[in-house]
């Protein structure tokens, strides 16, 4: 592995320092160096090609430039499934290749019918940058491209069984005020770490514990006054598919 990656930086003529953050950005995307650094490039030309589009005054509509089949199942899925914060997330959500969720990813976002969100987020003695692909509702056009996306199938999501060990590392800084959250274990803390993720800031932990948490604790979250109408909703939903999933 070191030898390669020797080879990518004298390829590429960077410090090694930079390559280190190349490396570290194509991990977290869920690609390989290679791919990372073939997409980099790929996407650069594709935003001088746009620049060129722009400067000689062409607009694509809806109408004009429908979305191709990948187009429409990357809509489809960053606006049925929350949490969709990589390629390789939303290649398994719209069950297209790597290459080919994020070919649609950086089209539709060209077009401005999805934009990538980023927030920083406490993580031990720091802080670390997380991110999330959302649908452009506001858009002029949007229901049109919407509408294309509408009826598309996209792959079932694999059935989740309750989680059972220590609570994910990326929910840690929820528990600003415990003094390990990296102690707690599930399905043994479950009511209390219900209470923290499902009335939290943070929508996607909420999304995780309506799934993954224990059914008790989704009930005893529900009987807290604490707990939000729109939280309520997402317990119930959540409650009601458990109970017609096949056993």
């Amino acid at each position: 592995m070191a030898a390669q990656l020797l080879e990518a930086q004298l390829s590429l003529r960077i410090s090694a320092e930079d390559l280190g953050r190349v490396t570290e950005a194509a991990h977290a995307s869920g690609a390989t160096v290679a791919q990372f650094v073939r997409e980099a490039v790929s996407d650069k030309c594709g935003e001088v090609e746009e620049l060129k589009r722009e400067a000689a005054g062409t607009e694509l509509s809806a109408d004009d430039h429908p979305l191709t089949r990948s187009e429409r199942l990357v809509l489809a899925a960053v606006t049925r499934r929350a949490g969709i914060s990589s390629v390789a997330a939303a290649s398994a959500s719209a069950g297209l290749s790597w290459s080919a969720a994020k070919s649609a990813l950086v089209s539709l976002a060209r077009r401005g019918a999805v934009r990538q969100r980023t927030w920083t987020q406490s993580w031990r003695d720091g802080v670390r940058e997380r991110s999330t692909w959302e649908p452009v509702v506001s858009l002029p056009g949007w229901r049109e491209l919407q509408a294309q996306a509408q009826h598309v199938p996209l792959p079932r999501p694999a059935e989740l069984g309750d989680f059972t060990g220590p609570v994910p590392p990326q929910f840690w800084s929820l528990f600003w005020n415990h003094p390990d959250p990296s102690s707690l274990a599930l399905p043994a803390d479950a009511e209390f770490v219900a209470n923290r993720l499902l009335n939290g800031p943070s929508p996607q932990a909420a999304l995780w514990a309506s799934v993954r948490l224990p059914v008790s604790s989704l009930q005893s979250c529900l009987r807290l006054r604490s707990t939000q109408p729109h939280t309520r909703d997402l317990i119930n939903n959540a409650l009601a598919h458990r109970a017609s999933a096949p056993q």
